[in-house]
């Protein structure tokens, strides 16, 4: 019972959140919720429980590369997915008290503002990606498993912390630029891909449990662990990439909306003087015959 508390919790944030979006889509029936957020939301609830439920969570117990995959899963695909369905503005409709007031208090309180200034969040990011795969706490979470669901909690924290600026569609006293969401996604790149490296580049185990686990099983431990380098090293850039190349077109998007507008802008103002000389000069001789 306890391996399905995941998909159980998934089962209530799901229903939680389609109760609010039915709310939402009461109140503002001429402009409903957009289905494509709520398929985000849905995706990324989805990609989180699949990271921390059997059969993932048992083998990651197992294979350092199967912990890698749990780890990329809850950073890169959950986390900025289930911003994108905006989970504070639904859950501000959701019928129940005490989690639209903690929702609507979140949203604008100072310790969110604080958390989500880029320079801070990237910072975060790096911090957890870098201190947890290089100090006791990747090992501590491996032997105890309370430590094991802090992790994850600090892992999926920081992730969210990390796209919030980029996804940009909470409440947010910064925001960024289509250019500067760019960099900041491209500013990520070299932090997980130096983690991944120096995981692969590895000549001995990093982590002892993994090393009893292979001996059990009669396997690598380095080559379980260069498998998970490589995860990281390579996979893990992907998600990061895609939401660059997003943003980039969202960009040349914006981009070209202006360039419309300015056109019609320029169009018009040509047009207008003409119009009011028209009507401004008198009327010809012809206009008078009786």
């Amino acid at each position: 019972m306890i391996t399905q508390l995941p998909v159980l919790f998934a089962a209530a944030v799901l229903a939680l959140y389609a109760a609010g979006v039915r709310r939402y889509n009461s109140r503002h029936t001429a402009r409903p919720f957009p289905a494509t957020r709520a398929g985000a939301f849905a995706l990324g609830v989805a990609a989180a429980a699949a990271a921390l439920a059997p059969p993932l969570d048992g083998l990651s117990a197992w294979l350092l590369a199967a912990h890698m995959v749990q780890h990329l899963l809850l950073m890169l695909i959950a986390a900025p997915l289930i911003l994108l369905g905006t989970p504070l503005l639904i859950a501000r409709q959701s019928g129940v008290g005490a989690l639209e007031r903690t929702a609507g208090r979140l949203a604008h309180s100072r310790s969110l503002r604080a958390a989500v200034w880029p320079p801070a969040a990237w910072a975060l990011y790096a911090a957890v990606l870098v201190g947890s795969h290089f100090s006791p706490l990747y090992e501590a979470a491996l032997e105890q498993p309370a430590v094991h669901v802090l992790e994850h909690a600090l892992y999926l924290a920081a992730a969210l912390v990390f796209w919030y600026p980029v996804v940009g569609l909470e409440p947010s006293g910064w925001r960024m630029g289509h250019g500067l969401r760019v960099l900041y996604l491209a500013a990520a790149l070299p932090v997980q891909s130096l983690v991944g490296l120096a995981i692969f580049v590895s000549r001995r185990p990093l982590y002892p449990h993994y090393a009893m686990t292979a001996a059990v099983r009669g396997t690598s431990a380095l080559a379980d662990q260069q498998a998970a380098g490589v995860l990281m090293w390579l996979a893990g850039g992907l998600p990061v990439i895609v939401a660059m190349l997003v943003t980039a077109a969202a960009w040349a998007a914006a981009d070209r909306r202006l360039a419309d507008h300015l056109d019609r802008a320029a169009r018009s103002s040509r047009t207008r003087p003409t119009s009011a000389a028209a009507a401004a000069s008198p009327p010809s001789a012809a206009s008078h015959h009786p």
